[in-house]
Order: C-alpha cells, then structure tokens, then sequence
C-alpha cells in the first residue's frame, strides 16, 4: 500500500499565515537565467515606466478567489492570458506580476494549510472549469478587458497548492489547456518503500516535463532544502522527476533574490528547476516572495518573447 504522503504539510502549518507573510527584506541580486528569460527581465524593467504611467489594478474577489489585474496589462489581439495561482495571500502575487511584468491576469485561491484541501476541491469535475469560468466572470466585471475570450492558462503554486496543480493535471483534458506550470518549492510525493518514492504519483509531473522540454509546454520549479517526515521533501522529489526525465543537475553557486543561496539548476528545452539550500521557514516562504525573479521571467518569455529588436535597444 502507498504510504499517505503529505495529508497536511507540517512546516506550512507550523508557520501559519501571520508568521508566513510578515516583514520583508532586501532583494539580491537574481540567479542567472537562460538568455531569453534574461532578455524578459531586462526589457521589462526598461518598458515598466511607460507601461503603468497613468494606469490602475484592477480587482475583483469572487467565491474563494481574487483576481488582479496589472497596472500595465493589455488584452492582445482581442485575448488575455491567465494564471491560476494556488495557496498564498494574493498580495504577493499582486507584487510579482507588477515586478515581473506578465502581461496575464492573476487569481490567487487560497484553501488553508493543508494539501489535503488543494487535492479534494479540484479532483471534483467541473472544478477547474467553474474556476475558470469564474475567473472570465470576475475579469468582465473589471472592465479591463471587455469582450476579451481567455487566452493561454498557467497554473502557478507555492507550498500546499502543489495539489491543486496535481489534481488537475490528472485530467488529460486539462493538461492539454494548460500551457505553463510554475511551482514554488514544490511538489511533493509519496513513498511506496523507506525512501522508494510511488513513480505513478509523480507520473503527472514527468509528462508535463516531457511536453516542456520537446517545448510544448513551459514547466519551472524551485526547491528549498527542508527536511521532511514520513513523505519525500521538494528535494527528493523533484531530484527523482529528474531522474526520470534523464535531466541531469548542473552544480551552481550564487545568491539569488532575498539571499537565496542557488546550489544547482537543470535546464532543457522548457523545462526549468534551481535547488536551493534553506531549511527553515524563512527559506520556504523566500520560494514564494522571491517568483517575480526565480519563475515569474520563465513565463514573460515564453508569452511575451522580447524580439531581436528590442534586444537591440536595450
């Protein structure tokens, strides 16, 4: 029998929401990037002024989901693009994308502490659906898009949210709608053995990953260093979807954003992990606070490449 994996994240609930989003600290200087995601940074920054001059967010709370709309976000060619965020104070994604400058749409559900909500709410059918619809619902009141049809979907998660993201790639049907997949020190997974991690349970992940490096998809993760009981930690985990992948890990040494310490990346095709070391409840909550740098460039690229053009300006 599968030993039961993550039934309520220990260090999630251990910290609670008030310790997790309290305070902040400097940034430092981000890890390095692959060019384009680079390029996306960098255009960003010098595009920002002009794009959010005299523009407002827009928000929009609907059952248990907020929606934000960035000061400088623009409908294309009569579509928007959307990301649903799983688990964290929609505050911080709002940061983010003003930082990142993701020209998408943004809902963040947040379902409490434990995985165990993430999971149940979003294997229902119709859950992701509803969600989505919502989502279009929300974005019409706004007026910030009228008569915009949705786009690209991304999912996007940090602790706990992992298994609303799991849930729902377990629906072909909604594997194939979603483009990108960003996890903030995540997954986790289940052991079949001592130290056998459960290979059907991380099933979902290794085709995501193997659609985003033949580059259909986009697929970027971050992990802490933080120790686990009775389940695999984002390090196991992520190290044997590696492994199954045949994606080796490259050793690196540098300071990321809010003093991240990177150790290691593995980059093919779209499909993008950095390991971090961090052990404490800080390290976790930096994976979260720190995406407008570490996952956030990943996605800008892949939905709003810079060209070569504007690669010249800059």
């Amino acid at each position: 029998m599968v030993a039961r994996a993550y039934p309520r994240l220990a260090l999630a609930a251990a910290i609670g929401f008030g310790v997790a989003w309290g305070g902040s600290s400097a940034h430092a200087e981000p890890p390095a990037r692959t060019a384009s995601a680079q390029g996306a940074v960098v255009h960003a920054g010098a595009m920002a002024s002009d794009e959010s001059a005299n523009a407002q967010p827009s928000r929009q709370r609907f059952a248990f989901g907020d929606l934000y709309v960035p000061t400088f976000f623009h409908a294309v060619n009569g579509k928007y693009d959307l990301v649903l965020h799983f688990h964290g104070i929609s505050s911080l994604q709002e940061t983010n994308f003003e930082a990142a400058k993701v020209n998408a749409v943004v809902v963040s559900v947040n379902l409490g502490i434990a995985s165990d909500a993430y999971s149940k709410m979003f294997k229902v059918p119709g859950a992701f659906d509803a969600l989505v619809t919502q989502s279009q619902q929300a974005l019409d009141k706004t007026g910030r898009a009228p008569g915009a049809r949705l786009g690209r979907i991304a999912l996007s998660a940090w602790s706990a949210g992992f298994a609303a993201v799991g849930a729902i790639l377990r629906e072909p049907a909604n594997a194939e709608r979603v483009d990108a997949v960003l996890l903030a020190d995540g997954p986790h997974a289940a052991y079949i053995a001592p130290h056998k991690i459960y290979d059907a349970g991380v099933e979902k992940w290794v085709s995501f990953a193997q659609a985003a490096m033949r580059g259909d998809k986009l697929f970027a993760l971050t992990h802490s260093s933080i120790q686990t009981n009775g389940y695999p930690s984002t390090t196991e985990t992520i190290g044997h979807i590696l492994e199954l992948t045949s994606v080796e890990k490259v050793p690196k040494v540098s300071e990321g954003p809010r003093g991240m310490r990177e150790i290691y990346e593995s980059n093919r095709g779209g499909f993008h992990v950095a390991g971090f070391e961090g052990q404490t409840a800080k390290d976790h909550i930096d994976h979260i606070k720190g995406m407008a740098e570490t996952l956030l460039p990943f996605l800008r690229a892949r939905w709003s490449p810079v060209t070569a053009a504007e690669q010249g300006t800059l």
